[in-house]
């Protein structure tokens, strides 16, 4: 969903989870700082006006996303200006040693690595980063959440950009029409007011959230999000401590689950990445029902 400042919807986000969640406190107050400083990244980009991508509608409906073969160095700049504010906030949040952190640096200061580890994460080249974690003595994995953590918020601002010309885009499929990711979080969209009588009432359309850049899209309601699995008898609903805004979507055909909030539910409308750090007991108890998530995520892989 978008928000006019994505900044003020996280510190929200994150108050109401301290509230809410006193165990999660201390979690919130580590990674607050990262979540802020992607948020005005984002709405600085935005403000300062992000590049758009042309949108093939003939490549679309053949299910290829946007950013599939588009060259990412006219966003070099902005990528560069998102390592400068986050890789130090990273370093801090993830204690990263010096001897990993002066060889990151130094490899992350080159334009054509930033736009090639961009290329590689859009294109689900693995083995890119594999050679690249390798080289600078850093875990696979941290590599790529680092990567998608700076990249994270220059595709949000180009998304944000793109406006009603990637609204109108059909796409009936359940990873982003934009990056090509899978969803990290679905919601329900909120009521609606009709402009005739003001009267509130409707709403509960399900949106797709992209764990990469942020895009919402529209998706079957009584589907898995990762097989596609419409049977009722094979998907489960389930929520904990009857708070039924914030549920799982499981499917027991292919053993995926989804997270989903019902923004009907809500108010204020959470942010869709940074809740996801409130909802760490509804990850824990699907995994005890060995189901494992569409998108691995950092909060949802803690033990």
């Amino acid at each position: 969903m978008k928000t006019a400042s994505a900044q003020k919807i996280v510190d929200s986000t994150l108050e109401t989870i301290r509230k809410r969640v006193p165990a999660y406190e201390e979690l919130a107050d580590k990674f607050g700082p990262l979540f802020v400083e992607k948020a005005k990244l984002r709405d600085g980009l935005i403000a300062h006006g992000s590049k758009v991508p042309a949108i093939d509608k003939g490549r679309l409906a053949q299910g290829v996303p946007v950013l599939v073969d588009e060259d990412l160095s006219p966003w070099a700049e902005d990528m560069k200006m998102a390592t400068l504010s986050l890789l130090p906030v990273l370093e801090e949040v993830l204690s990263l040693d010096e001897e990993v952190v002066k060889p990151l640096r130094e490899h992350m200061a080159e334009t054509d690595n930033l736009v090639g580890l961009a290329q590689a994460r859009i294109e689900g080249n693995w083995k890119h980063f594999e050679n690249t974690s390798v080289e600078l003595g850093i875990d696979q994995t941290t590599l790529l959440y680092i990567s998608e953590t700076v990249f994270a918020p220059v595709l949000c601002a180009m998304v944000d950009s793109m406006g009603e010309s990637l609204s109108n885009v059909g796409w009936e499929h359940g990873h982003c029409p934009v990056c090509g990711s899978s969803p990290s979080i679905s919601y329900l969209s909120p009521k609606e007011v009709t402009d005739l009588d003001q009267l509130v009432g409707g709403g509960g359309k399900k949106f797709l959230h992209c764990s990469l850049c942020g895009h919402d899209w529209r998706f079957k309601r009584n589907a898995c999000v990762s097989c596609g699995n419409d049977e009722n008898e094979s998907r489960e609903v389930f929520y904990m401590d009857d708070v039924k805004f914030e549920r799982v979507e499981a499917c027991h055909k292919c053993g995926k689950y989804c997270l989903n909030v019902d923004m009907r539910e809500c108010e204020p409308y959470p942010h869709l990445d940074a809740v996801q750090l409130g909802l760490i007991h509804l990850d824990i108890y699907a995994h005890k029902k060995d189901l494992s998530p569409v998108t691995l995520t950092l909060w949802n892989s803690v033990e």
